[in-house]
């Protein structure tokens, strides 16, 4: 990532094209922002979008749809909050669920099995996290970052 990092501190466009794919899903999933409107796959790095579509796919067997409420985001070229390394976001390797009731800082509300079921695929969960770090609505895939 670091060495598509123009002078300027934005992204060279290749970074996306080379690596970025969408990853579908079973259902859509309103948008929180908007929720008249929802997204139907989420954009992440081509390494975890099988991972994501199969979450997804087990998100639906097990009964779960209704613990996702709203898409807070996925790929996104930024720092950290409140840092200057980039987030993991950037790297296509984060997605953030109702965001609205989980936010940083807080406990939240996620659905514990929704959690679990993230962490099973390898995924961290935000929610674990301590203090103003806490982040319920965040799951990455990698950790010591």
């Amino acid at each position: 990532l670091l060495a598509y990092v123009r002078d300027d501190g934005s992204l060279a466009p290749a970074w996306e094209t080379e690596r970025m794919v969408k990853a579908a899903l079973p259902f859509p999933i309103p948008l929180a922002w908007d929720t008249r409107q929802s997204v139907t796959g989420i954009r992440c790095h081509q390494l975890i979008a099988p991972l994501v579509e199969e979450v997804f796919r087990q998100i639906a067997a097990q009964g779960l749809r209704k613990a996702v409420q709203t898409y807070g985001g996925g790929y996104n070229y930024r720092p950290k909050r409140n840092g200057v390394k980039p987030s993991t976001h950037s790297w296509g390797i984060a997605i953030d669920l109702n965001p609205n009731t989980n936010a940083m800082g807080t406990a939240g509300d996620m659905d514990p099995r929704l959690a679990a079921l993230f962490e099973t695929y390898g995924f961290v969960w935000g929610g674990r996290w301590a203090g103003k770090g806490k982040d319920p609505m965040h799951f990455q895939y990698c950790s010591g970052y």
